[in-house]
């Protein structure tokens, strides 16, 4: 545990002592909660082969990020992904479309991965993310 001293102004000292009391919590957990969410998020729960790329993102503009965020993966490669793992679950796959399937998976964590680290990145920077309805909607 580290020690930090912060000034702050009466009327944040004022909020964060009652949402503290609120919560019957004391101040400085809450204190360290709210720093904690406002900082850009870890890469610890990321697989390091895919560490490098995400760290990347992080110098990129905000319309770069949100065309990140907006992308998708080829429906021809959702296809292919579809039929190797049909012929994965029946046990049919040859050794050269287990490579197949294993690039294919790794392509898509990566699209996947990529998006959801642009929405973080564009939530920590103070932008509104939209709800998986308007997502889903093309909004």
């Amino acid at each position: 545990m580290q020690t930090v001293t912060i000034s702050l102004p009466k009327t944040i000292y004022r909020r964060l002592q009652y949402a503290a009391k609120s919560a019957g919590r004391p101040i400085h957990e809450l204190a360290a909660q709210s720093v904690r969410e406002i900082l850009p998020p870890v890469m610890d729960a990321i697989p390091l082969r895919f560490r490098d790329n995400l760290r990347d993102m992080e110098k990129l503009a905000d319309g770069e990020l949100w065309s990140i965020a907006r992308s998708r993966v080829d429906e021809k490669h959702q296809r292919q992904l579809r039929r190797l793992l049909r012929k994965n679950s029946e046990g049919t796959l040859t050794e050269d479309e287990r490579k197949n399937l294993e690039e294919f998976r790794n392509a898509a964590d990566l699209v996947m991965l990529r998006k959801a680290y642009a929405f973080l990145l564009l939530k920590w920077r103070g932008h509104r993310i939209p709800s998986l309805a308007e997502l889903e909607s093309g909004v």
